[in-house]
């Protein structure tokens, strides 16, 4: 199991860097971390999602901190926020990388269904419907301007193989396709006797990922889609922060260099909503901003700076 993850966590240790390499580690590395925090949850040492996103900002600072993967990181942990704080973005955490004076903003949602129980409940009611479908219509006002994608966290051993789930690490899914299969699947039906709504379950979730035109997504999957350009918008950083706009005009700043960060986490975490923030600055590539599509690009034989 993690043996490609071990020569990784430590990459300072190689003398030459290969710039070209530098965006796959991050993905490669963040999605090894991934497979670790599943065995937490398979050895009791992590109970909720919470816990699992909490670890994972955790670990990942900590590959950072030890690596020359990224120029400049930063890592925000909300401790003012009350649960039933309403998230404006739907999400529990945003993770942006920054290139030179772009940036790509990404999302995701974690969920832990329990899939070892096929009768846990995971969702619940909420203002009259399903709270994840509530999620993922907030999530739709912004998925324009940032990647966003579900995580589905499996409690099951690493290496257990589960039809239209990740083997090792957690499941992911394009907000898109989450969001299409609850609009047709979740929203219009309830329950004609007392008139509740119908709620995600895991019998959803598998018909969900089962359905899905691409194979099982996994953390290095998603994440080389948006250091690619394949995923998510580029974004000008203007006086260190960028502007993100929802499809009903409103616009939040958001902060997007380190100094930048901690002078406004605290506003950033009262607007929005949410309980993490993971900067990462990356010196050797560049978003170049195009009108009509994203252009990734390395630059080849650059040093990189620290």
């Amino acid at each position: 199991m993690f043996n490609f993850f071990n020569s990784y966590f430590y990459p300072y240790i190689q003398s030459n860097l290969n710039p070209d390499l530098i965006s796959s580690l991050v993905a490669k590395s963040i999605y090894g971390l991934d497979q670790y925090i599943r065995q937490d949850i398979c050895d009791g040492c992590i109970v909720n999602e919470r816990d699992y996103v909490s670890t994972l900002m955790s670990y990942t600072r900590l590959l950072l901190r030890n690596s020359l993967l990224a120029r400049n990181f930063i890592h925000c942990q909300s401790q003012i926020l009350s649960d039933d704080l309403e998230k404006e973005f739907g999400c529990d955490a945003i993770i942006l990388f920054r290139a030179g004076d772009a940036a790509k903003i990404s999302m995701f949602e974690a969920k832990y269904p329990r899939l070892q129980k096929s009768s846990y409940t995971w969702d619940y009611e909420q203002k009259n419907q399903s709270h994840f479908h509530d999620q993922l219509t907030r999530q739709s006002h912004w998925s324009a301007s940032a990647a966003i994608w579900e995580l589905f966290i499996n409690d099951y051993v690493p290496g257990h193989s589960l039809k239209g789930f990740d083997k090792y690490g957690s499941t992911c899914v394009w907000h898109q396709d989450a969001y299409q299969y609850s609009e047709k699947n979740i929203k219009p039906y309830c329950n004609p006797k007392n008139k509740k709504p119908h709620l995600w379950d895991n019998n959803n979730l598998k018909e969900c990922v089962e359905q899905l035109p691409y194979n099982p997504l996994n953390l290095e999957d998603i994440l080389n889609s948006i250091l690619s350009g394949k995923q998510g918008k580029t974004i000008s950083v203007i006086e260190d922060s960028i502007t993100i706009e929802s499809s009903k005009g409103k616009t939040i700043k958001i902060p997007a260099s380190v100094n930048m960060i901690r002078e406004n986490k605290n506003s950033f975490f009262e607007e929005t909503g949410i309980k993490h923030f993971l900067f990462i600055e990356i010196s050797n590539i560049e978003f170049k901003i195009n009108p009509d599509v994203d252009i990734y690009e390395i630059i080849n034989g650059n040093d990189i700076e620290f």
